[in-house]
């Protein structure tokens, strides 16, 4: 640590290299993640050809429900060309903040283990920063005052772009909530410019981030009581889980993933003194906007805990230990406080990531304790041992086949076998049945027509009449244990 110099731009710029290189080589380490290859299998209409992921009877699949889902038309292409989609955004974002903030903050931007982890699985969570960066500087005019009611409805368009990713809206919804969002912003600067006695708490950040914060938190409450969707109605179903779910998901966004994943701990408290001493209305706008992000986020991953754990019928507080990285869905904020933290420096002297004054060493602790964890997301990437499976089932064109395993992820996990058997082209049938389901009898009922069998290391029960062809060892950071196939004799 003595030979490291966290005051020499050299470094950062070393680190930066680095880091790209890790987005780079996470690209040929991991197989995609789970939910890629699900919307991956996502057809023209919206549906899951095999089922939906959440059927309506507990631990079965049922082909004849595939459910609507909206996802963006990136996932339409092949794994290539959703990993080079996920890079470019990677590198176009990285330029930027280069450009904008300098090379520390983008050498952090590129080490994120979050975001290395979501670039090499193909997840949203590169796009999600990219509308939400986009989204904040349009509002704010940050780069440019001219044409800003243009500038407000592209921003809101951007901003929409966030939930229409996660399949929350469709194409509707992103205009009229951009429209919508656009006047909102537009009226907010209006009343500023206009000021007065009762828009002077317009301008002071901390005031604006506590309301806009708390607006959000009753909304998202709101949405739940009233069912707005199966996830939020569970803040309702069940109050005492979520509650519990609401606790992790505070250490688990605010502490894991925005303060030690973002590297913004040396900056907390400066930030927040700042936050409290200047008036200036686009802080506050920033403030406001930041804070309002943070809260939705905290309470969508408690609420998708808490929902996941009950149709999938885990132990609690256990799925939160498979589902924790959710937290990383807070990662789409690190460009916003980089902006912010500049932002406050014009007012006050405060530390930031490409200024950080007496933090700098404290700065360049945090990013090599999380170095370790960017080298693991790279190198480890996610393996699917389905890939395996899959070639050992041989199935023709027409087949159906049955996959079994435990409840948790097991809609998720048959949906690795979608791309690998081409199911599509050669239409092939894949069924879902919880391990602790009566799958040996539907075998030989509902399901009689299903000539192969794929278990996961689960499933250790072998079912009369099926013969054993063919088993592989599971990667141990991925539960280890062994998989096996059977055919009907």
């Amino acid at each position: 640590m003595e030979r490291l110099n966290f005051e020499d731009d050299r470094l950062w710029t070393r680190l930066l290299i680095l880091g790209i290189l890790l987005n780079v080589i996470v690209c040929f380490t991991s197989d995609l993640g789970l939910d890629t290859q699900v919307k991956m299998a996502v057809d023209e209409n919206g549906a899951l050809p095999w089922g939906d992921l959440r059927p309506e009877i507990a631990g079965e699949s049922n082909p004849d429900d595939g459910g609507y889902r909206i996802v963006l038309p990136l996932y339409e292409m092949s794994e290539i060309g959703i990993k080079i989609m996920a890079l470019l955004t990677f590198a176009g974002m990285t330029v930027c903040l280069y450009r904008w903030g300098g090379v520390r903050s983008a050498a952090i931007l590129s080490l994120s283990p979050a975001l290395i982890f979501s670039v090499g699985r193909g997840y949203e969570e590169v796009y999600l920063a990219a509308f939400c960066a986009v989204a904040l500087i349009l509002f704010t005019g940050l780069l440019s005052s001219k044409n800003r009611p243009l500038q407000s409805f592209l921003g809101g368009i951007s901003f929409m772009m966030m939930p229409y990713a996660k399949g929350f809206s469709d194409g509707t919804d992103v205009f009229v909530g951009g429209l919508v969002l656009a006047v909102l912003v537009t009226v907010w600067n209006e009343m500023v410019r206009r000021g007065g006695e009762g828009t002077k708490w317009m301008s002071k950040p901390h005031v604006v981030g506590i309301v806009v914060s708390a607006v959000v938190a009753l909304s998202m409450i709101l949405l739940g009581i009233l069912g707005y969707n199966s996830t939020l109605a569970i803040l309702a179903e069940s109050p005492v889980r979520y509650t519990t779910a609401f606790a992790f998901s505070l250490l688990d966004v605010l502490v894991i993933f925005t303060l030690f994943g973002m590297v913004l701990w040396p900056f907390i408290g400066s930030m927040l003194h700042g936050l409290g001493s200047v008036e200036d209305s686009k802080i506050a706008m920033m403030a406001g906007y930041i804070g309002g992000l943070l809260t939705a986020v905290v309470f969508y991953v408690a609420a998708l805990w808490t929902y996941e754990a009950s149709i999938w019928g885990a132990d609690w507080p256990g799925i939160i230990w498979t589902m924790g990285n959710n937290g990383r869905y807070a990662t789409l904020l690190f460009i916003p406080f980089v902006l912010l933290l500049q932002q406050l420096r014009h007012h006050v002297e405060i530390p930031t990531y490409d200024a950080p004054l007496a933090k700098a060493k404290v700065m360049g602790l945090v990013v090599v304790l999380l170095l370790p964890l960017s080298l693991l997301a790279a190198f480890h990437g996610q393996t699917m041992w389905t890939d395996e499976a899959a070639s050992a089932m041989e199935l023709e064109s027409g087949d159906e086949f049955l996959f079994v395993s435990e409840d948790t992820l097991g809609m998720h996990w048959l949906y690795t076998f979608y791309a690998p058997l081409d199911a599509e082209e050669n239409a092939i049938t894949g069924h879902w049945r919880s391990m602790d389901s009566n799958w040996e009898l539907d075998l030989n009922s509902s399901l009689s027509q299903v000539t192969t069998l794929v278990v996961s290391p689960d499933v250790t029960l072998t079912p009369n009449g099926w013969i054993f062809e063919s088993s592989g060892e599971v990667d141990l950071l991925n539960g280890g244990g062994e998989w096996r196939v059977f055919t009907r004799s």
